[in-house]
C-alpha cells in the first residue's frame, strides 16, 4: 500500500512539473540583407519600446507545454532590433528634425499545426507621436523557438517596409 502510495504521489508530481509555464526570453532572430530596403534619414531616430505591460503572457500551450514572457520584453526585442536594421540598412543621412517611432507588440502567440508552428504578432507604431499604425504579421516555421523569434524579425521587417515608414523616416 505504502508503495502505491509513493508511486502515486510520484507520478502526480512528474505530470504536474509538465504543466508549469517555463520562460520564453526573445531573441533576435537575424534578418537576411535585402529583405528591408535602402533607408533614407533626414534625422536622428529614436526607437522607444512603448509597451509598460510586465504581466505574464502565454505565447504557446499546447500538450502540457506552456512558454510564458511579458509583451515589455517582446516589444525590447522588437525595438532593438529596429534600431540595428535602420543601422544596417540606412543609405543616405542628411541633416533634420529627430524622428521617434514608438512600438508597442500587443499580442504574440505560437500554436503547434502538424509537425510546424504558425505563431502572429499585433503591434502598434506611432511615428512621430502622431500617425499610428496597428498591423497583425503571421510567421511559421519547423521550431518553436525559432517561430516565435522569427515573428518579432518578421514585424519588423514589416515596420521598415511601410510607405508610411520609409516616407517619414525620409522627411526633413
Amino acid at each position: 500500500m505504502k508503495l502505491k502510495l509513493s508511486l502515486a504521489v510520484l507520478l502526480l508530481s512528474a505530470g504536474l512539473s509538465g504543466c508549469a509555464t517555463r520562460p520564453y526570453g526573445p531573441q533576435e532572430y537575424p534578418l537576411r540583407d535585402g529583405l528591408i530596403p535602402p533607408l533614407t534619414l533626414a534625422g536622428d531616430v529614436n526607437v522607444i519600446n512603448a509597451q509598460d505591460s510586465t504581466s505574464e503572457t502565454i505565447v504557446y500551450s499546447y500538450a502540457g507545454t506552456k512558454l510564458g514572457s511579458n509583451y515589455k520584453a517582446i516589444t525590447q526585442t522588437m525595438v532593438d532590433q529596429t534600431k540595428k536594421e535602420i543601422n544596417k540598412n540606412q543609405k543616405n543621412k542628411f541633416d533634420g528634425a529627430v524622428k521617434s517611432i514608438d512600438i508597442k507588440v500587443t499580442y504574440l502567440k505560437s500554436t503547434y499545426i502538424a509537425f510546424y508552428w504558425k505563431s502572429e504578432l499585433r503591434y502598434t507604431a506611432i511615428l512621430g507621436g502622431s500617425v499610428t499604425l496597428e498591423r497583425t504579421v503571421n510567421h511559421s516555421s519547423g521550431i518553436l523557438i525559432q517561430d516565435l523569434n522569427g515573428c518579432i524579425a518578421e514585424s519588423v521587417m514589416n515596420l521598415l517596409n511601410e510607405p508610411e515608414v520609409i516616407a517619414y523616416l525620409a522627411k526633413k
